[in-house]
């Protein structure tokens, strides 16, 4: 934008009577090449340099109303960087403030992830009764084994160990009934370990009605 603030009638006819130093006059010929403003106030002046006082002040004021439209402008312009300004100071404030708001919240998070204690899900495998702890013979497990060992007929010393697996009910009075073999060694040893059993103690009712008792006889 042009400036000019400097200019005035008088001074334009004293570069036209050839009056300024030529610092001032190199200033004004650029002002005339740059404001078309300027060169048209210089021609007409320089066609009647005698032309009447109506038409100096004519002039004078048009050149006045250009100079304060100018100032108008150049305060708009700096109003116009103000805001600008300020709203992008404003801006880069929020966005300072809300990273730090998001890093401080993340910071919190953890934290607390860090002092809470951690919960472990365990899946408990259901745990499994031994067919042989639903009843127990009347007198403990150590007085049937007592009683295995004195009236087993077939156990033979040095030999290898063999064994026989049974099943059986407990009926109302505690004997033992239905004795199946489930785990076979020999004919004559699977008939010793049901005699065993049939003739040995009686047995603690079962928990369910239907519990079976397994044992296993070592010969």
């Amino acid at each position: 934008m042009v400036n000019n603030d400097w200019l005035d009638i008088e001074l334009l006819e004293d570069y036209l009577d050839g009056k300024l130093d030529s610092k001032a006059m190199h200033q004004i010929e650029r002002q005339a090449l740059e404001d078309p403003f300027v060169a048209q106030a210089l021609a007409g002046l320089s066609e009647s340099p005698r032309m009447a006082v109506q038409s100096v002040s004519l002039l004078q004021k048009q050149l006045y109303e250009r100079i304060a439209e100018q100032q108008v402008q150049k305060k708009r312009t700096v109003y116009t960087w103000q805001r600008l300004s300020i709203a992008t100071a404003a801006a880069v404030m929020f966005i300072s403030v809300s990273i730090i708001f998001v890093i401080r919240v993340r910071q919190n998070r953890e934290q607390l992830a860090k002092t809470q204690p951690k919960v472990v899900e365990v899946n408990m495998a259901p745990v499994v009764v031994p067919a042989s702890t639903v009843s127990a013979p009347l007198g403990g497990w150590a007085a049937l084994d007592k009683y295995m060992r004195e009236n087993n007929k077939l156990t033979n010393a040095g030999k290898p160990e063999r064994s026989v697996e049974v099943s059986f009910m407990i009926d109302k009075s505690g004997n033992p009934s239905a004795i199946k073999v489930t785990k076979s060694a020999a004919e004559d040893l699977d008939k010793e370990a049901i005699r065993l059993i049939k003739d040995g103690p009686r047995w603690e009712q079962p928990h369910t009605p239907n519990g079976k008792v397994s044992y296993t006889i070592v010969f």
